[in-house]
């Protein structure tokens, strides 16, 4: 496969597409909803898309940002693409479009109070309107739930808030009812394996990686990695490790995903120590001394915060490659075919490990990789955690006396 690309989760540089919204894959009835909206000139003061992460939810809110601040829009429903407004809320540096992250597994009052409110209130400096978004809308506790409440009451005419969520459930009721709400699908085979094709994917395995992928773009862009290519392998040897090992290995597996997420983490925390001193060196800065009051300790937040999701996202690729290997290992227990498998390319070794666990057996697997997600939302001990998924694996198969494969 490919090294690294610059793929569409991260945003398509607008020079490459016709019309900005051609950035957005994969999500035609929204793309047609907000369009309407802006050409009646009935924006909504808050969205609600609601969805699985990563399938257009960021270009979604670019183009409706480039519609509403364009100096040189062709229509009401689509900026240019062309111009310094446009080009810079593309690569998100434009003072008016602001995604506001989680500082942890959960968004907090502190943040809503200390900084979403002042940031929606404050005069705009350039541009018509402020595009906000809440990235893990659904990770608000309720205080911070209450406290945003106030401000989407009685929201400043300049501010247009856009809740990514991929569970609504976890909403307040008066949160929910205050957002016009854009329903986000997962992509489909078609535009992964176009998207395959850009990253550079060879043909005999695009089919493959498209249904790897699980619908995510940003999976499918991850599974270009080749660290992330090769983890893959291991993550779905691991019920085959367990069935020749037992449940000795339990531990060391643990380990072994433990180590590999932290290893994701200080990879990109070793990036962003060489940023900092290419900050330093262009700015004339002298370790603590000169940096302009309060930016060091930002650009400090900032950087922890994506380390942190790093090492999660990392994580929850472990999960995904174990919770599609049991999804795959069910559908050849009850006799489905292959055609609606996730890991075709790894056919001979599912049907190696289909008869080693029960249905039982399996759906209790699936259930522990449910509860191991729930559990590091709570931020939960990550290697304690796999610990305990991987025991509810591996105990079935030692009651089952399963031999090492021949």
């Amino acid at each position: 496969m490919s090294g690294p690309v610059v793929s569409a989760v991260e945003g398509s540089p607008v020079s490459q597409v016709d019309d900005v919204w051609d950035a957005v894959i994969g999500q035609p009835a929204a793309v047609t909803a907000m369009r309407r909206a802006l050409t009646a000139d009935e924006v909504a003061h808050a969205w609600l898309f609601v969805g699985p992460g990563d399938v257009g939810q960021r270009e979604l809110s670019r183009a409706l940002a480039m519609a509403l601040n364009c100096p040189d829009a062709p229509a009401p429903d689509r900026g240019c693409g062309k111009c310094t407004t446009c080009t810079r809320i593309a690569r998100g540096v434009h003072p008016s479009v602001e995604d506001l992250e989680p500082e942890g597994a959960h968004h907090v009052v502190d943040s809503v109070r200390s900084d979403w409110i002042p940031i929606a209130t404050r005069t705009l400096t350039e541009g018509r309107r402020r595009v906000l978004r809440i990235v893990a809308a659904d990770r608000m506790n309720d205080a911070a739930q209450n406290a945003f409440l106030k401000i989407l009451e009685e929201p400043p005419p300049s501010v247009v808030w856009i809740l990514d969520t991929q569970d609504d459930g976890m909403l307040l009721d008066t949160v929910l009812s205050r957002c016009r709400r854009l329903d986000l699908r997962p992509w489909g085979p078609d535009a992964l394996e176009a998207m395959a094709t850009r990253l550079g994917v060879a043909p005999e395995l695009r089919t493959s990686v498209a249904r790897a992928a699980l619908g995510s773009p940003r999976r499918l862009n991850d599974l270009t990695d080749p660290d992330v290519a090769e983890a893959r392998r291991r993550h779905l040897g691991i019920i085959n490790r367990l069935a020749t090992a037992g449940p000795g290995d339990v531990v060391p597996i643990a380990k072994e995903l433990g180590a590999w997420s932290r290893d994701r983490a200080n990879a990109l925390k070793k990036v962003h120590q060489d940023q900092m001193v290419a900050y330093e060196e262009a700015f004339g800065v002298d370790g603590s001394r000169g940096w302009p009051p309060g930016v060091k300790a930002r650009l400090t937040r900032r950087f922890e915060r994506l380390e942190r999701q790093e090492r999660r996202r990392a994580l929850d690729l472990v999960l995904d490659d174990l919770g599609s290997w049991l999804r795959d290992l069910l559908l050849i227990q009850s006799g489905g075919t292959s055609d609606a498998m996730v890991n075709i390319d790894h056919l001979d070794a599912a049907e190696r490990d289909a008869p080693r666990l029960s249905p039982r057996d399996v759906v209790a697997g699936l259930e522990a990789v449910a509860q191991c997600r729930e559990a590091l939302d709570r931020n939960g001990n990550p290697e304690l955690q796999l610990e305990r998924l991987l025991f509810v694996i591996a105990l079935p198969l030692y009651a089952r006396g399963v031999q090492p494969a021949v």
